[in-house]
């Protein structure tokens, strides 16, 4: 094992010997062996450091030197700081610094309402619990009145709250990327989440609910299942059958007439759905990058927007209180606090237990920049017998 660790000290990621495995039977985390001493890297390592450090180059040795998959799995994060406001500033810190390895990436995405009663600006993540502040901010900062169903909660309420990308310019000093609409002294703020749990959060709604296969349609469900359930031996004639009586039973449920035996009838399986964005993102496709599970660090371009304040959605009973007082809205802690809507009660381990472990790694993968910025782990499981 190797301990990847960058010279500056704010950012440090440690691999163990015997890394942490999560049985999917059981849910049982087994600590590993030995893990490495922080901030003690092995001394070939440090020769190599000290080599480097007499030419005046830059140590950057963040990202992962096992081979792929292996360097994944087996890194084991120190844990964040009790202290929930120096929690917060570490974040930001680590934010700042992997944005100067990798050179500020900018993936143009602004997606920011700047609410000027407690100039505080939200980016909404979807799957992450954004409907809650997104029904908070409405009914506290805006005219708009909502059925009693809560079906007219929608972000086009807090339209003129949009901070307009195109309106954006350069910024010195505490941010990179300003707005005309928004102050120096506002508070930038996001809520995350694991980027597993948001996947599977969206994988579940059309499991649960069969209108939402018809609102799914075509950004993944009947990809998804097209890509999954292709036999070679069909005709043409057949797999367009196939294909045109699924496209029935998603608009009603009930149809009874489709052909005895079509397997395009079931919604899609968590493997189908991850192989359709492990296929799209290879083909730079853009159905790959859903604003549902797309990667948190380009959906808040973290390098561009500097937020201020990263609340995690695991820690949510501990840090929202914190967050509210930043924002001078703390007498309204119970409104969130009473409804957390289960954000994090996903078992990310079984369903990763549903993949093989190509798909394991690939799915990772995609999320490996997240796992860089904000210190979430990967999750590698023993695939379950029979699947």
């Amino acid at each position: 094992a190797v301990v990847s660790t960058q010279s500056t000290g704010a950012l440090h990621w440690y691999l163990a010997e015997g890394s942490a495995r999560v049985s999917c039977e059981e849910g049982v985390v087994e600590e590993p062996q030995q893990q490495i001493e922080q901030q003690q890297p092995p001394q070939q390592l440090q020769q190599q450091e000290q080599q480097q450090d007499q030419q005046h180059q830059p140590v950057v040795r963040y990202k992962f030197q096992l081979p792929h998959g292996e360097a994944l799995e087996d890194r084991v994060l120190p844990p964040e700081p009790d202290d929930v406001r120096e929690r917060f500033s570490k974040r930001r810190d680590t934010i700042r610094e992997v944005c100067e390895v990798e050179q500020g990436p900018d993936f143009e995405q602004s997606n920011m309402y700047y609410i000027p009663q407690i100039k505080a600006t939200w980016t909404p993540l979807f799957g992450a619990g954004s409907s809650l502040w997104k029904r908070f901010f409405i009914d506290h900062y805006t005219t708009k009145r909502v059925n009693s169903d809560g079906d007219m909660y929608n972000l086009g309420f807090l339209g003129k709250f949009l901070l307009p990308i195109k309106k954006a310019k350069t910024g010195k000093g505490r941010k990179k990327r300003r707005f005309t609409k928004e102050p120096d002294d506002s508070t930038r703020f996001s809520v995350i989440r694991h980027p597993l749990a948001r996947l599977i959060t969206h994988f579940l709604k059309p499991q649960r609910e069969h209108g939402e296969l018809g609102a799914l349609r075509d950004q993944w469900v009947v990809p998804s299942i097209l890509r999954g359930r292709n036999d070679p031996t069909w005709s043409t004639e057949t797999r367009e059958k196939y294909e045109r009586e699924l496209n029935r039973w998603i608009d009603d449920k009930r149809y009874s007439g489709a052909t005895e035996g079509n397997p395009y009838l079931s919604p899609p399986t968590f493997p189908e759905f991850v192989n359709f964005i492990i296929a799209a993102d290879d083909d730079n496709d853009e159905r790959a990058y859903n604003v549902h599970w797309r990667p948190i660090s380009e959906w808040l371009d973290v390098c561009q927007n500097d937020m201020d304040i990263i609340v995690k959605q695991e820690n949510f009973e501990a840090e929202v209180p914190v967050l509210l007082d930043e924002l001078g809205i703390g007498e309204h802690d119970s409104y969130f606090l009473e409804d957390t809507s289960g954000a994090h009660d996903v078992n990310i381990e079984g369903f990763m237990g549903l993949l093989d472990r190509r798909e394991q790694e690939r799915i990772n993968d995609f999320y490996e920049m997240d796992y860089r910025f904000f210190s979430y782990q990967p999750v590698f499981v023993d695939k379950k017998e029979g699947v």
